[in-house]
């Protein structure tokens, strides 16, 4: 008999033909059986089981397969943006859907898919700020718009709009991010700031680098090398002995390795304190994070020699989670992980920062109802019920700015509730 026949029997392949919603999303998003069969440890068989038939692995086998199924789904972001839009929580990704999708293709640039109707329509995403920044041109608000609305000045340059600390808009999460870069900084601590890419980690890292710099007692090391996956033990005792002295790094890696630990040494006894900062981390290496944690673990006594801070988009989380990188574990358990959260409801608080350093008031460009829906569409739940916010600043800077424009070209005397809806 056939292996083919052989599998029509065993009684997942009895199951009547009922796909789920996983398996929509799945599609729409470009996650294929491979990524969820990684992500579980279950095999493509039983994931495609799974999409066609809600098939679940025996709990023994596979005790938490539903939960690495939808982690896996809550870390995509089109996958999110898909539950945003279709007003679904994480959980009902197990309901049951139509048989159509039986020949339902993979997500691609037709227009009744999500990618392709973002890039039919060249619409913002609401809830994901990576399709924004990647798919969608970034707009300025047009010199008639400003006109119509009297904004002299753009609240929403290119460049951020960040001229001094007054720019900066700092809710209670971004002041414990803050206090907590800045205690790692001071006491040696090993931490690492994740955020979504728009989030402000380079604003966080260099108001924090001004607030040192104005202490005057803590020397910062920043390496300048742009490829961060090229980071070695030797590039970092390079930045190290360039950023903390005058003297010329040593040839040979262990007279090198002698060399920071004299320099730190030398430092730490003279009062200053050494902190190592590195922006792109999540492009880091195994080796390269194992090296930082022997830099670290360098010690005077009870006093360790430097302090580190890893700066990163959330695929630096992703790595710093022991269940993914087992083989990181004993560099793992020793960093603090400190994750930027989205501005949820400082929304409004940040939109007026932002109008009134150009001499604006928010209330003359858009209703309280406009904002309302804005914070709704940028926030999705997870598994549990909690609230997860993709209002980063970057991507409400986006979304604002288009729906200056579109106010403007619909005759529209302010943002309304109605042109939020639109975008």
């Amino acid at each position: 008999m056939s292996r083919a026949k052989n599998l029509d029997r065993t009684p997942q392949y009895s199951l009547p033909f009922v796909p789920i919603v996983l398996k929509d999303l799945a599609i729409e998003c470009g996650i294929t059986q491979g990524d969820l069969a990684s992500a579980t440890g279950a095999s493509r068989p039983s994931i495609n089981l799974c999409f066609n038939r809600g098939y679940i692995p025996e709990i023994k086998n596979f005790p938490t397969f539903r939960e690495d199924i939808e982690a896996a789904v809550l870390k995509n972001p089109t996958a999110q943006q898909y539950l945003v839009l279709h007003g679904m929580q994480i959980q009902d990704i197990w309901q049951p859907v139509g048989r159509e999708l039986r020949r339902k293709s993979p997500a691609g640039h037709d227009t009744r898919t999500i990618r392709g109707l973002a890039a039919h329509k060249a619409a913002l995403a609401p809830g994901n700020p990576e399709e924004l920044i990647s798919h969608v041109e970034a707009e300025m608000i047009t010199q008639e718009a400003r006109k119509h609305f009297k904004l002299f000045r753009d609240p929403f340059p290119a460049n951020g709009g960040v001229e001094k600390d007054g720019d900066i808009f700092m809710s209670d999460e971004h002041r414990f991010i803050e206090a907590s870069m800045l205690d790692a900084a001071k006491h040696s601590g090993l931490i690492a700031i994740v955020g979504q890419v728009g989030s402000g980690k380079s604003v966080m890292r260099k108001r924090v680098f001004e607030l040192l710099r104005k202490e005057g007692s803590i020397l910062t090391v920043f390496p300048q090398i742009l490829d961060k996956d090229r980071i070695t033990s030797s590039s970092l005792c390079d930045a190290i002995i360039m950023d903390v002295s005058d003297k010329k790094p040593k040839v040979k890696h262990e007279q090198k390795a002698r060399q920071v630990k004299d320099l730190l040494l030398e430092r730490s006894r003279n009062g200053d304190r050494c902190c190592l900062v590195i922006e792109e981390a999540h492009n880091l290496t195994v080796p390269a994070f194992k090296t930082l944690k022997q830099l670290w673990e360098l010690e005077d006594g009870y006093n360790k020699l430097i302090s580190i801070i890893l700066i990163g988009q959330n695929e630096l989380g992703d790595k710093l989670d022991e269940r993914h990188h087992p083989e990181m574990r004993e560099v793992i358990r020793r960093i603090q992980i400190a994750r930027i959260e989205g501005l949820g409801d400082y929304i409004k608080d940040y939109l007026q920062l932002k109008f009134k350093r150009v001499g604006g008031k928010l209330e003359d460009v858009f209703t309280d109802d406009a904002i309302e829906v804005l914070t709704k569409r940028l926030t999705i739940k997870d598994d549990r019920g909690k609230s997860i916010s993709h209002a980063y600043p970057l991507t409400v800077n986006l979304y604002a700015v288009r729906a200056i424009n579109m106010a403007h070209n619909m005759g529209e005397t302010k943002v309304t509730a109605e042109v939020m809806e639109a975008i």
